[in-house]
């Protein structure tokens, strides 16, 4: 089987491929029902796979969809794992743990965010013990991030002011205003939310069912858009001086960064969903990375967010310009070509066989 056929064009098809798979490579399977349905009517679960001893103290969870539309590239890796047999060589007591489309309609409908517009990686904030971040500085910059129409000249007018913006406030700054994630405008882009969504809890009842009694935990959850072409970056958020974060440098390399100390594109953010696993497990030292594998420009990427959050809330997703809008989007966050996937997918196995060696190791 190549390597391109690991990879499906739609969520639906993603979602039997890799059940085939896990069946295939004998895992127990769960199947949680999203309550909503698909763009095609279909209905939508976050499905689990488990391999290896229920009572395994060391687990390697990959977690594919977070970012609805970056399900393409997880869950092609996800099944191609399971399709070639790595998963019948786990270490002696360690498990696999893969949880496909934690975000099951943002992989339908062809959104990076949820069904309430949030965007799920700034949502794993535990809301009953603080409030959510403030980002003041988003409310300078949502009223032409969110535009009433959408037309190429429109496009090209919040470019140019978000370029103005950058060249004045600079990269840092600007970058944290507008993609590090707000909880005030519910209407905007990289909205966290003001309480837990559907795929938090979700998640969360998953890591106390199958990770409870894990002592060493490895997570990698898959994600495209950011950085050069097919290049994986794996962005690390745990604190500096942490043990995981030393951890996750000695499995993996160089290929590690921390936004904390500059060493990322990607902002500072709170509430992603590895890290909310970390918090989910604390009786266990986990490593949690994302695998970050760049398609296009961030212009390009960032501007097929804006369109897309303006279709949902004012136009019609299945008129020519929906179509052509969802096909922007798809392209700035799945490079549907074998060079991409050549890049990319042989580096994910290769990330999942060190972190494998690395909780055997620890």
């Amino acid at each position: 089987m190549s390597i391109h056929q690991y990879f499906s064009p739609d969520y639906a098809t993603a979602r039997q491929t890799f059940l085939a798979a896990a069946k295939n490579a004998g895992a127990a399977l769960e199947h949680i029902r999203h309550p909503l349905t698909g763009i095609a009517g279909e209905d939508l679960y976050t499905d689990i796979a488990w391999l290896g001893p229920r009572d395994a103290k060391a687990v390697l969870v990959t977690v594919s969809g977070t970012h609805g539309i970056e399900g393409y590239y997880g869950s092609g890796c996800q099944v191609g794992w399971l399709s070639e047999g790595h998963a019948a060589k786990l270490p002696a007591g360690t498990a696999m743990l893969s949880i496909h489309a934690s975000n099951p309609y943002g992989f339908s409908w062809g959104r990076r965010v949820n069904e309430d517009n949030m965007d799920i990686n700034r949502n794993f904030i535990d809301f009953a013990v603080k409030a959510p971040p403030a980002n003041p500085a988003y409310a300078e910059v949502h009223d032409w991030l969110v535009p009433q129409g959408w037309s190429d000249e429109i496009a090209a007018n919040i470019q140019t002011k978000i370029a103005d913006y950058y060249a004045r406030v600079g990269a840092k700054a600007a970058t944290a205003a507008i993609v590090g994630g707000q909880h005030s405008h519910a209407d905007g882009i990289f909205y966290g939310g003001t309480e837990a969504c559907w795929s938090h809890k979700t998640i969360k009842g998953i890591a106390e069912k199958y990770l409870g009694t894990a002592k060493r935990i490895c997570v990698l959850d898959y994600h495209t858009g950011l950085g050069p072409f097919g290049y994986s970056e794996m962005i690390c958020r745990h604190p500096v001086e942490s043990e995981s974060l030393k951890l996750a440098r000695a499995w993996f390399g160089d290929a590690v960064t921390s936004p904390a100390m500059g060493q990322s594109d990607s902002p500072v953010i709170e509430g992603n969903l590895r890290m909310g696993i970390a918090r989910f497990c604390a009786q266990a030292t986990v490593v949690a990375s994302a695998i970050e594998v760049g398609t296009l420009s961030s212009e390009e990427v960032r501007l097929s967010v804006i369109a897309d959050n303006w279709l949902h809330l004012r136009g019609d997703v299945f008129s020519p310009l929906g179509r052509q809008i969802k096909a922007q989007i798809r392209a700035a966050f799945y490079a549907d070509n074998d060079e991409w996937r050549g890049l990319c997918y042989p580096r994910a196995v290769q990330i999942q066989q060190q972190a494998l060696a690395g909780l055997a190791s620890s």
